[in-house]
Protein backbone atom coordinates (compact mmCIF):
# COMPACT_ATOMS: atom_id res chain seq x y z
CA UNK A 1 0.00 0.00 0.00
CA UNK A 2 1.43 3.39 -1.41
CA UNK A 3 -0.53 5.50 1.53
CA UNK A 4 1.64 8.82 2.23
CA UNK A 5 1.62 12.20 3.41
CA UNK A 6 0.13 13.36 0.21
CA UNK A 7 -2.91 11.30 0.27
CA UNK A 8 -3.20 12.81 3.62
CA UNK A 9 -3.30 16.34 2.31
CA UNK A 10 -5.24 15.22 -0.31
CA UNK A 11 -8.20 14.25 1.94
CA UNK A 12 -7.68 17.55 4.40
CA UNK A 13 -8.17 19.39 0.89
CA UNK A 14 -11.01 17.51 -0.08
CA UNK A 15 -12.33 18.14 3.20
CA UNK A 16 -11.43 21.78 2.82
CA UNK A 17 -13.37 22.30 0.07
CA UNK A 18 -16.53 20.34 0.83
CA UNK A 19 -16.88 22.96 4.03
CA UNK A 20 -15.92 26.22 2.01
CA UNK A 21 -18.98 25.10 -0.90
CA UNK A 22 -21.17 24.54 2.03
CA UNK A 23 -20.71 27.93 3.02
CA UNK A 24 -20.29 29.50 0.18
CA UNK A 25 -23.58 27.57 -1.58
CA UNK A 26 -25.75 28.13 1.77
CA UNK A 27 -27.77 31.29 2.35
CA UNK A 28 -28.47 32.50 6.13
CA UNK A 29 -31.91 32.45 6.64
CA UNK A 30 -34.58 31.36 9.10
CA UNK A 31 -37.16 30.51 7.45
CA UNK A 32 -38.42 27.31 6.28
CA UNK A 33 -39.03 26.95 3.20
CA UNK A 34 -35.37 28.45 2.45
CA UNK A 35 -33.48 26.26 5.01
CA UNK A 36 -35.31 23.06 4.11
CA UNK A 37 -36.37 23.84 0.20
CA UNK A 38 -33.89 26.55 -0.98
CA UNK A 39 -37.05 29.06 -1.77
CA UNK A 40 -38.04 26.60 -4.33
CA UNK A 41 -35.58 28.18 -6.43
CA UNK A 42 -33.27 24.94 -7.83
CA UNK A 43 -32.38 23.75 -11.04
CA UNK A 44 -33.14 20.73 -12.28
CA UNK A 45 -29.51 19.93 -12.53
CA UNK A 46 -28.37 20.17 -9.33
CA UNK A 47 -30.88 18.41 -8.45
CA UNK A 48 -30.94 15.15 -10.63
CA UNK A 49 -26.96 14.94 -9.52
CA UNK A 50 -27.78 15.20 -5.82
CA UNK A 51 -29.93 12.65 -5.98
CA UNK A 52 -27.77 10.75 -7.75
CA UNK A 53 -24.83 11.39 -5.01
CA UNK A 54 -27.57 10.77 -2.18
CA UNK A 55 -28.19 6.76 -3.42
CA UNK A 56 -24.98 6.09 -4.13
CA UNK A 57 -23.21 5.26 -1.02
CA UNK A 58 -19.70 3.61 -0.15
CA UNK A 59 -20.93 0.04 -0.42
CA UNK A 60 -22.05 0.90 -3.90
CA UNK A 61 -18.54 2.53 -4.87
CA UNK A 62 -16.80 -0.45 -3.98
CA UNK A 63 -19.24 -3.20 -4.35
CA UNK A 64 -20.87 -2.64 -7.66
CA UNK A 65 -17.68 -3.38 -9.23
CA UNK A 66 -17.36 -7.13 -7.53
CA UNK A 67 -21.11 -8.20 -9.21
CA UNK A 68 -18.71 -7.37 -12.87
CA UNK A 69 -15.99 -8.92 -11.25
CA UNK A 70 -17.67 -12.39 -10.63
CA UNK A 71 -20.49 -11.93 -13.15
CA UNK A 72 -21.69 -9.79 -15.59
CA UNK A 73 -23.47 -6.92 -16.78
CA UNK A 74 -26.85 -7.66 -16.08
CA UNK A 75 -27.01 -6.16 -13.12
CA UNK A 76 -27.95 -3.14 -15.93
CA UNK A 77 -31.46 -4.82 -16.39
CA UNK A 78 -32.00 -3.31 -12.79
CA UNK A 79 -31.48 -0.18 -13.70
CA UNK A 80 -33.43 0.20 -16.78
CA UNK A 81 -36.07 -0.76 -13.87
CA UNK A 82 -34.75 2.43 -12.14
CA UNK A 83 -35.53 4.72 -15.18
CA UNK A 84 -39.12 2.96 -15.47
CA UNK A 85 -39.69 3.69 -11.77
CA UNK A 86 -38.72 7.20 -11.70
CA UNK A 87 -40.67 7.84 -14.95
CA UNK A 88 -43.68 6.64 -13.16
CA UNK A 89 -42.57 8.84 -10.26
CA UNK A 90 -42.49 11.98 -12.33
CA UNK A 91 -45.44 11.73 -14.46
CA UNK A 92 -48.10 10.36 -11.55
CA UNK A 93 -46.80 11.46 -7.98
CA UNK A 94 -44.81 14.77 -8.46
CA UNK A 95 -47.71 16.32 -9.50
CA UNK A 96 -49.74 14.96 -7.04
CA UNK A 97 -47.56 16.95 -4.55
CA UNK A 98 -46.01 19.67 -5.97
CA UNK A 99 -48.65 22.25 -6.10
CA UNK A 100 -49.66 22.19 -2.60
CA UNK A 101 -46.47 24.05 -1.23
CA UNK A 102 -45.93 21.28 1.04
CA UNK A 103 -42.53 20.99 2.97
CA UNK A 104 -42.93 17.01 3.62
CA UNK A 105 -44.57 15.06 1.00
CA UNK A 106 -46.07 13.22 4.18
CA UNK A 107 -48.32 16.75 4.81
CA UNK A 108 -50.47 15.27 1.70
CA UNK A 109 -51.17 12.46 3.72
CA UNK A 110 -52.42 14.37 6.47
CA UNK A 111 -54.47 16.63 3.86
CA UNK A 112 -55.96 13.35 2.60
CA UNK A 113 -56.46 11.26 5.12
CA UNK A 114 -55.86 12.85 9.18
CA UNK A 115 -53.22 13.96 11.20
CA UNK A 116 -52.23 10.39 12.53
CA UNK A 117 -51.59 8.84 9.13
CA UNK A 118 -49.53 11.64 8.49
CA UNK A 119 -47.23 10.99 11.80
CA UNK A 120 -47.47 7.67 11.27
CA UNK A 121 -45.68 8.14 7.76
CA UNK A 122 -43.24 10.44 8.77
CA UNK A 123 -42.39 8.66 11.57
CA UNK A 124 -42.12 5.27 9.33
CA UNK A 125 -39.41 7.32 7.60
CA UNK A 126 -37.72 8.49 10.56
CA UNK A 127 -37.16 4.99 11.96
CA UNK A 128 -36.04 3.92 8.69
CA UNK A 129 -33.81 6.41 7.59
CA UNK A 130 -31.42 6.73 11.28
CA UNK A 131 -31.34 2.30 11.20
CA UNK A 132 -31.15 1.85 7.42
CA UNK A 133 -28.58 4.55 7.30
CA UNK A 134 -26.68 3.98 10.71
CA UNK A 135 -25.70 0.90 8.90
CA UNK A 136 -24.91 2.24 5.45
CA UNK A 137 -22.83 4.55 7.80
CA UNK A 138 -21.08 1.73 9.58
CA UNK A 139 -20.21 -0.53 6.46
CA UNK A 140 -18.80 2.73 4.67
CA UNK A 141 -15.84 3.46 7.03
CA UNK A 142 -14.75 -0.81 7.02
CA UNK A 143 -13.41 0.14 3.38
CA UNK A 144 -11.63 3.44 4.83
CA UNK A 145 -10.46 1.35 8.24
CA UNK A 146 -9.20 -1.03 6.34
CA UNK A 147 -6.76 1.30 3.93
CA UNK A 148 -5.98 3.11 6.70
CA UNK A 149 -4.97 0.54 9.42
CA UNK A 150 -2.07 -0.52 6.91
CA UNK A 151 -0.97 2.97 5.77
CA UNK A 152 -0.83 4.90 8.73
CA UNK A 153 2.08 3.70 10.56
CA UNK A 154 3.65 4.55 7.70
CA UNK A 155 3.37 8.12 7.83
CA UNK A 156 2.78 8.20 12.07
CA UNK A 157 5.09 6.03 14.85
CA UNK A 158 2.14 4.99 16.22
CA UNK A 159 -0.49 2.02 15.26
CA UNK A 160 -4.10 2.18 15.11
CA UNK A 161 -6.54 -0.82 15.13
CA UNK A 162 -9.85 -1.14 12.63
CA UNK A 163 -11.71 0.04 15.12
CA UNK A 164 -10.59 2.99 16.47
CA UNK A 165 -9.82 3.91 12.91
CA UNK A 166 -13.38 3.68 12.18
CA UNK A 167 -14.91 5.41 15.40
CA UNK A 168 -12.62 8.24 14.66
CA UNK A 169 -13.61 8.39 10.19
CA UNK A 170 -17.47 8.50 11.37
CA UNK A 171 -17.04 11.16 14.18
CA UNK A 172 -14.65 13.33 11.33
CA UNK A 173 -17.34 12.63 8.33
CA UNK A 174 -20.31 13.38 10.94
CA UNK A 175 -18.60 16.90 11.82
CA UNK A 176 -17.81 18.12 8.38
CA UNK A 177 -20.63 17.34 7.24
CA UNK A 178 -23.44 18.98 9.87
CA UNK A 179 -21.14 21.65 9.71
CA UNK A 180 -22.32 22.57 6.25
CA UNK A 181 -25.97 20.96 7.02
CA UNK A 182 -26.32 23.89 9.53
CA UNK A 183 -24.72 26.32 7.95
CA UNK A 184 -26.58 26.88 4.25
CA UNK A 185 -29.62 24.11 4.88
CA UNK A 186 -30.78 22.12 1.87
CA UNK A 187 -29.43 24.62 -0.74
CA UNK A 188 -25.73 23.55 0.85
CA UNK A 189 -26.97 20.03 0.62
CA UNK A 190 -27.45 20.11 -3.17
CA UNK A 191 -24.49 22.19 -4.25
CA UNK A 192 -22.33 20.00 -2.27
CA UNK A 193 -23.86 16.56 -3.44
CA UNK A 194 -22.98 18.22 -6.51
CA UNK A 195 -19.50 18.51 -6.04
CA UNK A 196 -19.30 14.90 -4.22
CA UNK A 197 -20.69 13.58 -7.51
CA UNK A 198 -17.98 14.38 -9.68
CA UNK A 199 -15.57 13.57 -7.08
CA UNK A 200 -16.44 9.79 -6.54
CA UNK A 201 -17.13 10.05 -10.33
CA UNK A 202 -13.72 11.13 -11.31
CA UNK A 203 -12.30 8.63 -8.73
CA UNK A 204 -14.02 6.18 -10.50
CA UNK A 205 -12.82 6.90 -13.67
CA UNK A 206 -9.14 7.46 -12.85
CA UNK A 207 -9.78 3.99 -11.64
CA UNK A 208 -10.64 2.50 -14.37
CA UNK A 209 -7.80 4.08 -16.81
CA UNK A 210 -5.38 2.78 -13.78
CA UNK A 211 -6.91 -0.55 -14.46
CA UNK A 212 -6.61 -0.39 -18.54
CA UNK A 213 -2.84 1.51 -18.58
CA UNK A 214 -2.02 -1.87 -16.06
CA UNK A 215 -3.63 -4.76 -18.83
CA UNK A 216 -0.41 -5.54 -21.09
CA UNK A 217 -3.05 -6.05 -23.67
CA UNK A 218 -6.18 -3.49 -22.81
CA UNK A 219 -8.06 -4.51 -26.31
CA UNK A 220 -7.47 -8.30 -25.41
CA UNK A 221 -8.91 -7.91 -22.16
CA UNK A 222 -12.42 -6.09 -23.77
CA UNK A 223 -12.22 -8.57 -26.42
CA UNK A 224 -11.96 -11.51 -23.86
CA UNK A 225 -14.48 -10.21 -22.00
CA UNK A 226 -16.74 -10.18 -24.88
CA UNK A 227 -16.01 -14.01 -26.18
CA UNK A 228 -16.42 -15.13 -22.43
CA UNK A 229 -20.31 -12.97 -22.18
CA UNK A 230 -19.00 -11.03 -19.48
CA UNK A 231 -20.36 -7.87 -21.47
CA UNK A 232 -23.52 -9.56 -21.31
CA UNK A 233 -26.62 -6.71 -20.63
CA UNK A 234 -29.54 -9.06 -21.27
CA UNK A 235 -30.74 -12.36 -19.12
CA UNK A 236 -33.68 -13.83 -20.92
CA UNK A 237 -33.26 -17.05 -21.31
CA UNK A 238 -32.14 -18.49 -18.03
CA UNK A 239 -35.37 -17.77 -15.61
CA UNK A 240 -33.30 -18.95 -12.38
CA UNK A 241 -30.47 -16.17 -12.95
CA UNK A 242 -29.75 -13.94 -10.36
CA UNK A 243 -31.07 -11.18 -13.15
CA UNK A 244 -33.35 -12.46 -14.95
CA UNK A 245 -34.46 -9.59 -16.99
CA UNK A 246 -38.65 -9.55 -16.77
CA UNK A 247 -37.94 -9.96 -12.76
CA UNK A 248 -34.57 -7.31 -12.76
CA UNK A 249 -36.69 -4.51 -14.53
CA UNK A 250 -39.58 -5.28 -12.18
CA UNK A 251 -37.85 -5.36 -9.21
CA UNK A 252 -35.69 -2.40 -10.08
CA UNK A 253 -38.74 -0.46 -11.11
CA UNK A 254 -41.16 -1.15 -7.76
CA UNK A 255 -37.85 -0.46 -5.75
CA UNK A 256 -37.21 2.85 -7.48
CA UNK A 257 -41.27 3.87 -7.26
CA UNK A 258 -41.23 2.95 -3.28
CA UNK A 259 -37.80 4.81 -2.62
CA UNK A 260 -38.08 7.50 -5.00
CA UNK A 261 -41.92 8.44 -4.52
CA UNK A 262 -42.37 7.73 -0.96
CA UNK A 263 -39.70 9.17 0.69
CA UNK A 264 -38.86 12.41 1.76
CA UNK A 265 -35.14 12.18 1.35
CA UNK A 266 -35.90 12.27 -2.45
CA UNK A 267 -39.16 13.80 -2.97
CA UNK A 268 -37.16 16.92 -1.22
CA UNK A 269 -35.72 17.35 -4.00
CA UNK A 270 -38.80 17.53 -6.24
CA UNK A 271 -40.59 19.70 -4.12
CA UNK A 272 -37.03 22.17 -3.91
CA UNK A 273 -37.41 22.47 -8.27
CA UNK A 274 -38.44 25.81 -9.64
CA UNK A 275 -41.45 24.36 -11.20
CA UNK A 276 -43.16 20.95 -11.67
CA UNK A 277 -41.30 20.06 -14.65
CA UNK A 278 -37.63 21.06 -13.64
CA UNK A 279 -38.88 18.12 -10.82
CA UNK A 280 -39.56 16.01 -13.49
CA UNK A 281 -36.71 16.34 -15.59
CA UNK A 282 -34.88 16.27 -12.39
CA UNK A 283 -36.24 12.54 -11.54
CA UNK A 284 -35.77 11.24 -14.60
CA UNK A 285 -32.55 12.22 -15.36
CA UNK A 286 -31.31 11.02 -11.94
CA UNK A 287 -32.23 7.53 -13.50
CA UNK A 288 -30.18 7.78 -16.75
CA UNK A 289 -27.19 9.31 -14.75
CA UNK A 290 -27.22 6.31 -12.50
CA UNK A 291 -27.19 3.81 -15.53
CA UNK A 292 -24.03 5.68 -17.33
CA UNK A 293 -22.36 5.84 -13.48
CA UNK A 294 -23.24 1.86 -12.94
CA UNK A 295 -21.89 0.93 -16.77
CA UNK A 296 -18.47 3.05 -15.38
CA UNK A 297 -18.81 0.77 -11.93
CA UNK A 298 -19.12 -2.31 -13.49
CA UNK A 299 -16.39 -1.42 -16.26
CA UNK A 300 -14.06 -1.11 -12.92
CA UNK A 301 -15.19 -4.99 -12.08
CA UNK A 302 -14.40 -6.43 -15.90
CA UNK A 303 -10.57 -5.06 -15.49
CA UNK A 304 -10.12 -6.36 -12.15
CA UNK A 305 -11.65 -9.85 -13.11
CA UNK A 306 -8.73 -9.81 -15.81
CA UNK A 307 -5.90 -8.09 -13.18
CA UNK A 308 -6.75 -10.92 -10.45
CA UNK A 309 -7.29 -13.55 -12.54
CA UNK A 310 -6.63 -16.96 -11.25
CA UNK A 311 -7.10 -15.82 -7.17
CA UNK A 312 -10.05 -16.48 -5.37
CA UNK A 313 -11.43 -13.06 -4.20
CA UNK A 314 -14.84 -12.36 -2.34
CA UNK A 315 -16.23 -9.86 -5.39
CA UNK A 316 -17.02 -7.06 -2.39
CA UNK A 317 -13.48 -7.10 -1.37
CA UNK A 318 -11.82 -7.33 -4.98
CA UNK A 319 -12.16 -3.49 -5.79
CA UNK A 320 -10.61 -2.42 -2.19
CA UNK A 321 -7.72 -5.37 -2.73
CA UNK A 322 -6.97 -3.46 -5.76
CA UNK A 323 -6.92 -0.07 -3.72
CA UNK A 324 -4.33 -1.44 -1.32
CA UNK A 325 -2.04 -2.96 -3.51
CA UNK A 326 -2.02 -1.04 -7.07
CA UNK A 327 -2.81 2.65 -6.60
CA UNK A 328 -0.16 4.95 -5.67
CA UNK A 329 0.28 8.30 -3.92
CA UNK A 330 -1.15 10.83 -3.70
CA UNK A 331 -4.01 8.94 -6.07
CA UNK A 332 -4.93 6.85 -2.97
CA UNK A 333 -6.08 10.01 -1.68
CA UNK A 334 -8.24 11.35 -4.23
CA UNK A 335 -9.79 7.64 -4.47
CA UNK A 336 -10.73 7.71 -0.94
CA UNK A 337 -12.13 11.58 -0.99
CA UNK A 338 -14.28 9.52 -3.62
CA UNK A 339 -15.36 6.96 -0.86
CA UNK A 340 -16.31 9.73 2.05
CA UNK A 341 -18.30 11.91 -0.80
CA UNK A 342 -20.61 8.92 -1.45
CA UNK A 343 -21.07 8.63 2.31
CA UNK A 344 -21.01 11.90 3.26
CA UNK A 345 -23.70 13.24 0.56
CA UNK A 346 -25.88 10.49 1.81
CA UNK A 347 -25.53 11.89 5.56
CA UNK A 348 -26.39 15.36 4.85
CA UNK A 349 -29.51 14.35 3.32
CA UNK A 350 -30.88 12.67 5.98
CA UNK A 351 -30.03 15.27 8.43
CA UNK A 352 -31.83 17.97 6.64
CA UNK A 353 -34.63 15.42 6.31
CA UNK A 354 -35.46 14.42 9.18
CA UNK A 355 -35.07 18.26 10.64
CA UNK A 356 -37.66 18.93 8.14
CA UNK A 357 -40.16 16.25 8.98
CA UNK A 358 -39.61 16.54 12.87
CA UNK A 359 -41.12 20.29 12.09
CA UNK A 360 -43.82 20.03 9.51
CA UNK A 361 -44.85 16.41 10.43
CA UNK A 362 -44.56 16.87 14.26
CA UNK A 363 -44.41 20.27 15.40
CA UNK A 364 -41.07 19.46 17.05
CA UNK A 365 -38.81 22.51 16.89
CA UNK A 366 -35.75 21.22 18.68
CA UNK A 367 -34.30 24.44 19.55
CA UNK A 368 -34.51 25.42 15.75
CA UNK A 369 -33.82 24.44 12.46
CA UNK A 370 -30.01 24.36 13.37
CA UNK A 371 -30.03 22.78 16.40
CA UNK A 372 -32.69 20.47 15.20
CA UNK A 373 -29.93 19.79 12.27
CA UNK A 374 -27.69 19.00 14.87
CA UNK A 375 -29.68 17.11 16.95
CA UNK A 376 -30.05 14.23 14.04
CA UNK A 377 -26.28 14.54 12.94
CA UNK A 378 -25.77 13.20 16.67
CA UNK A 379 -28.91 10.75 16.62
CA UNK A 380 -26.82 9.73 13.05
CA UNK A 381 -23.30 9.01 14.20
CA UNK A 382 -25.21 7.04 17.65
CA UNK A 383 -26.87 5.13 15.44
CA UNK A 384 -23.48 3.62 13.11
CA UNK A 385 -21.80 3.87 16.28
CA UNK A 386 -23.92 0.81 18.07
CA UNK A 387 -22.85 -1.13 15.20
CA UNK A 388 -18.94 -0.41 16.04
CA UNK A 389 -19.78 -1.86 19.29
CA UNK A 390 -21.29 -5.36 18.42
CA UNK A 391 -19.43 -8.82 17.63
CA UNK A 392 -18.53 -9.17 14.18
CA UNK A 393 -20.87 -12.31 13.85
CA UNK A 394 -23.99 -9.85 14.83
CA UNK A 395 -22.82 -7.00 12.39
CA UNK A 396 -22.54 -9.40 9.36
CA UNK A 397 -26.35 -9.87 10.01
CA UNK A 398 -27.55 -6.56 10.91
CA UNK A 399 -25.59 -5.01 7.47
CA UNK A 400 -27.71 -7.46 5.41
CA UNK A 401 -30.50 -6.49 7.41
CA UNK A 402 -30.01 -2.35 7.28
CA UNK A 403 -29.76 -3.07 3.54
CA UNK A 404 -33.02 -4.44 3.46
CA UNK A 405 -34.94 -1.95 5.63
CA UNK A 406 -36.32 -0.15 2.83
CA UNK A 407 -38.01 -2.94 1.31
CA UNK A 408 -39.51 -3.27 4.30
CA UNK A 409 -41.33 -0.17 4.06
CA UNK A 410 -41.35 1.59 0.75
CA UNK A 411 -43.99 -0.75 -0.62
CA UNK A 412 -46.50 0.08 2.00
CA UNK A 413 -45.77 3.42 1.94
CA UNK A 414 -45.59 4.18 -1.92
CA UNK A 415 -49.00 2.20 -2.08
CA UNK A 416 -50.50 5.08 0.38
CA UNK A 417 -50.11 7.80 -2.70
CA UNK A 418 -50.73 5.38 -5.77
CA UNK A 419 -54.23 5.26 -4.05
CA UNK A 420 -54.84 8.38 -5.17
CA UNK A 421 -54.03 7.59 -8.42
CA UNK A 422 -55.69 4.69 -9.39
CA UNK A 423 -59.68 4.77 -9.49
CA UNK A 424 -60.65 1.56 -8.62
CA UNK A 425 -58.48 2.13 -4.80
CA UNK A 426 -59.82 5.47 -4.98
CA UNK A 427 -63.73 4.80 -5.13
CA UNK A 428 -63.02 2.03 -2.91
CA UNK A 429 -60.53 2.21 0.15
CA UNK A 430 -62.59 4.71 2.30
CA UNK A 431 -60.66 3.92 5.87
CA UNK A 432 -60.43 6.67 8.40
CA UNK A 433 -57.67 8.21 9.81
CA UNK A 434 -56.83 5.92 12.55
CA UNK A 435 -57.88 2.67 10.28
CA UNK A 436 -55.08 3.97 7.62
CA UNK A 437 -52.92 3.94 10.52
CA UNK A 438 -53.01 0.64 11.37
CA UNK A 439 -53.41 -0.53 7.51
CA UNK A 440 -49.64 1.12 7.38
CA UNK A 441 -48.30 -0.22 10.69
CA UNK A 442 -49.94 -3.78 9.82
CA UNK A 443 -48.40 -4.59 5.96
CA UNK A 444 -45.21 -2.88 7.15
CA UNK A 445 -44.75 -5.59 9.97
CA UNK A 446 -46.00 -8.48 8.29
CA UNK A 447 -43.72 -7.43 5.08
CA UNK A 448 -40.51 -7.12 7.86
CA UNK A 449 -41.66 -10.52 8.89
CA UNK A 450 -41.39 -11.89 5.46
CA UNK A 451 -38.37 -10.27 4.85
CA UNK A 452 -36.18 -11.48 7.47
CA UNK A 453 -38.18 -14.76 8.51
CA UNK A 454 -38.41 -16.36 5.10
CA UNK A 455 -35.89 -14.35 3.18
CA UNK A 456 -37.38 -13.21 0.32
CA UNK A 457 -35.54 -10.08 -1.43
CA UNK A 458 -36.67 -7.00 -2.77
CA UNK A 459 -38.37 -8.17 -5.61
CA UNK A 460 -41.08 -9.70 -3.86
CA UNK A 461 -41.01 -7.38 -0.43
CA UNK A 462 -42.03 -4.07 -2.63
CA UNK A 463 -45.19 -5.56 -4.17
CA UNK A 464 -46.09 -7.79 -1.07
CA UNK A 465 -45.67 -4.49 1.00
CA UNK A 466 -48.64 -2.70 -1.37
CA UNK A 467 -51.07 -5.58 -1.61
CA UNK A 468 -50.96 -5.86 2.13
CA UNK A 469 -51.60 -1.93 2.64
CA UNK A 470 -54.41 -2.16 -0.20
CA UNK A 471 -55.88 -5.49 1.49
CA UNK A 472 -55.71 -4.27 5.33
CA UNK A 473 -57.10 -0.60 3.99
CA UNK A 474 -60.37 -2.63 2.38
CA UNK A 475 -60.45 -4.83 5.71
CA UNK A 476 -60.15 -1.82 7.82
CA UNK A 477 -62.52 0.41 5.94
CA UNK A 478 -65.24 -1.39 7.43
CA UNK A 479 -64.37 -1.27 10.77
CA UNK A 480 -63.33 2.48 10.53
CA UNK A 481 -65.04 3.86 7.83
CA UNK A 482 -64.10 7.69 6.81
CA UNK A 483 -67.22 9.47 7.31
CA UNK A 484 -65.52 12.80 6.41
CA UNK A 485 -63.17 12.10 3.74
CA UNK A 486 -61.60 15.09 1.92
CA UNK A 487 -60.15 15.86 -0.81
CA UNK A 488 -56.29 18.33 -1.46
Amino acid sequence: MHFAWSDALVLFFYFGIVLYSGYKSGRNSSESKEFFLANRSLSWVPLSLSIVATETSALTFLSVPGIAYSGNFTFLQVVFGYILGRTIVALVLIPLTYHHNFLSVYEWVGTRFGRKSQKTMSGLFSVTRILGDGVRLYASTLPVAMLLELGLPKILPYSFSQYSIGVWTLAIVTLITVLYTMQGGFRSVVWVDTLQYFVYVFGGVFALILLYQSSQEPLGVIFSAWEANKLKVLEWENASATYFLPWAVLGGALLSLGTHGADQMFIQRSLAARNVKDAQKAMISSGIAVFFQMILFLAIGTFLFYKFNGQTIAQDKVFSKFLIEEVPAPFLGLLLSGILASTMSTLSSSINSLSLTAKADFGWNLGGQKLSSLFFGILLFFSSFFFFSLPENYTKGLLELGLKISSFTVGSMVAVFLTEVIPFLRKRITVSDLGLALALAGSIFVTGISGTVKNYNFTVLVPLGMILFWTFSLILGFIFPNRKRSNP
